[in-house]
């Protein structure tokens, strides 16, 4: 049915104007029909008696049709027929009938009843408004609900009865795409209450949330209407929203609901905005003067990082961005996200991997990059525990790599990303990348004869980037569970990966040399938190989350600064510069042991080789492998209302 019903859609949109000019006619035949049979009590001799029918139905056809081109009523969709399209019909049909009217006085029809006239003029705005007001309601319950038949809709109280409220809940029931259907609403004047907006109950005010959410399992989110809000009510309406693990949206001002772009749906909640992290945007101007004109080059261009990197350089007008990746997959799906998006600008794409040096200088030599972007490098923490060799090739040989090429062909400014686990490292890929860092400040002394000009930029957890906890959750809750989360007490920061890149741009574009830049991460978020939020987020508040027990080399807490460390504030917001007291032979010694690991790598096995590395460079993380360490604290079980959480052992 479904599909004959799409079909017939299709058929009609081909032929929109030649149908509506048929149905014009049948309605302007059909109105005048019933206008003669009303008159003379549907005794059919004397509605078809001779002149009385046929030559008045064509002139009143031709009128009415003429006077529907003049209005443009044979245009737009009727599912979306309005009060404005009914004012126009009257105003077509006012015209047609007084046209009609002259035409029969000046053929001087005779025995022909005036009251049809005005009989024909009600009845054809009933039915030509009828027969849109029909199609908009059977397209509204028809289309949307086989669009959403596959997807339950998300159930949500809307906070405000007023204007912004009535257009909250209007859009939400006519587009029933977007996957949230109001419930109920909620306010606090008196003259609302037993009332419906748009026939959504008004089930009582502000104060009674707490009521409804606690009598309606299936509610998954709140959406604060009402822009005037105080800020007390609105921590209130977040506390309660918190108890009962809802995603919580306000509304930022009426003009935002009132000029937004009607054929766009409204943005759906999202984890960026259930973890109230903002996208900034500054120094817009400042980047692009730096990067117009330029070639840049990106490592790991197809990785999550790497590949926002690549969309946001494209805004600053490069001449070229080179794309260099190992992944031929990652490398063909971002390659065709970006062809004809900036035509103007050379895309390069370059299969590679950091760890083959004479593949990179061939790479620098033949496209000469001004600015090197270096997102490259392995993530994850427990797979780099099981591979410190490859941990060691890729995070800290292919950096090398990466900055002795930028050195060798004049390379303008090379941006290491690196991570907080790079402070006081705990794990093999915490401590590789901490070499990195101070790789990368090795190049930068000008001890082999050139000041390499490079900044690193440290940062935390990326949403829904690889390797994100998020990306784990989603795929859990959608395969119907449960979450496993490591500890109650395991917490790390979390940023959007269009702001981290963003800040990622600014520090490392317009930084000082040699620097190492860390951005602003917020507070730290534990991470059973985050589990919670993306039940509610789901509107899955039936899924049990499960302790699994730390795995290796992972900490409770992360940390953007160390103990020998300072933080110092930059002429950027949210961007804070680091400093340390490391002697300069000591980064030369760092640079001599990594020279000579690599000779002697073939020979030593990964346990040797993680030995060597956690005794340079990571203190802690050799107390632990000695068990001289303190222990890590078991995980336990904890009850949270509206869910079960058991402790399965790691």
């Amino acid at each position: 049915m479904y599909s004959l019903t799409k079909q017939l859609g299709v058929f009609f949109i081909r032929y929109r104007v030649a149908l509506i000019l048929g149905l014009n006619a049948v309605s302007a035949s059909l109105g005048f029909l019933l206008a003669l049979g009303l008159r003379f009590d549907f005794e059919p001799q004397e509605i078809f008696s001779t002149g009385r029918f046929w030559l008045p139905v064509a002139i009143l056809i031709t009128c009415r049709n003429w006077a529907y081109l003049l209005f443009d009523l044979n245009h737009g969709y009727w599912r979306y027929a309005s009060v404005h399209d009914l004012v126009r019909i009257l105003k077509a049909h006012a015209l047609s009938s007084l046209l009609f009217v002259a035409c029969l006085l000046i053929l001087r029809i005779e025995s022909f009843p005036r009251s049809v006239i005005f009989l024909e003029f009600f009845l054809s705005i009933i039915l030509s408004g009828g027969s849109r007001l029909a199609v908009r309601l059977f397209s509204e319950r028809f289309f949307d609900i086989a669009a959403t038949s596959k997807r339950a809709s998300r159930n949500v109280v809307v906070i405000g009865a007023g204007d912004s409220g009535h257009l909250v809940v209007k859009n939400l029931l006519s587009n029933k795409r977007i996957g949230y259907y109001p419930s109920a609403v909620l306010d606090d004047s008196e003259r609302a209450h037993g009332s419906t907006v748009f026939g959504v109950p008004v089930v009582g005010r502000l104060s009674d949330l707490e009521k409804a959410l606690a009598s309606d399992s299936s509610i998954s989110g709140v959406i604060i209407a009402i822009p005037t809000l105080s800020k007390d009510r609105e921590e209130d309406i977040k506390l309660v929203c918190s108890k009962f693990e809802v995603a919580l949206k306000k509304l930022q001002s009426f003009e935002d609901i009132a000029c937004a772009d009607a054929l766009s749906p409204q943005e759906g909640l999202s984890i960026e905005s259930v973890l109230e992290k903002e996208k900034v945007i500054e120094h817009e101007a400042e980047i692009r003067d730096a990067l117009r004109g330029k070639r840049v080059l990106v490592t790991g261009a197809g990785g999550s990082i790497g590949s926002e990197i690549v969309r946001q350089l494209l805004r600053f007008s490069p001449s070229s961005v080179i794309l260099f990746d190992n992944s031929e997959y990652n490398l063909f799906q971002l390659s065709r996200e970006l062809d004809d998006v900036s035509p103007e600008i050379q895309v390069r794409r370059v299969l590679g991997s950091i760890c083959d040096s004479d593949r990179l200088r061939s790479t620098f030599a033949e496209f000469r990059p001004h600015y090197v972007f270096h997102a490259a490098a392995y993530k994850h923490v427990p797979l780099m525990e099981e591979n410190t060799y490859q941990a060691f090739r890729n995070n800290i040989l292919g950096t090398r790599n990466v900055l002795d090429c930028s050195s060798t062909h004049g390379v303008e400014r090379v941006v290491l990303i690196s991570t907080d686990k790079a402070v006081q490292p705990s794990s093999i890929m915490g401590a590789s990348k901490r070499v990195a860092e101070l790789l990368a400040r090795y190049y930068s002394t000008g001890t082999l004869g050139t000041s390499l000009n490079v900044a690193a930029v440290r940062f935390g957890n990326v949403i829904n980037s690889s390797g994100s906890v998020i990306p784990i959750f989603k795929q859990q809750i959608l395969s119907g569970g449960p979450l496993t989360v490591t500890h109650p007490d395991m917490e790390r920061f979390f940023m959007s990966i269009r702001e981290a890149v963003r800040l990622v741009l600014t520090a490392g574009i317009l930084g000082d040399r040699g620097d190492i830049f860390v951005l602003d991460m917020g507070k730290p978020i534990k991470v059973v938190d985050v589990a919670r939020k993306m039940l509610a987020l789901y509107g899955r508040r039936d899924i049990e989350i499960i302790y699994s027990g730390i795995r290796p080399g992972e900490k409770l807490t992360e940390e953007l600064v160390s103990d020998t460390e300072t933080l110092g504030e930059t002429p950027f917001k949210k961007v804070g510069r680091v400093t340390s007291d490391i002697p300069k032979r000591e980064i030369e010694a760092i640079f001599d042991w990594v020279i000579s690991t690599e000779k002697h790598l073939p020979e030593l096995s990964d346990a040797e080789l993680r030995d060597s590395l956690l005794g340079q460079f990571s203190p802690k993380l050799e107390q632990l492998r000695t068990g001289t360490a303190p222990e890590i604290p078991t995980p336990v079980s904890r009850t949270v209302p509206g869910q079960n959480i058991q402790v399965r052992p790691s």
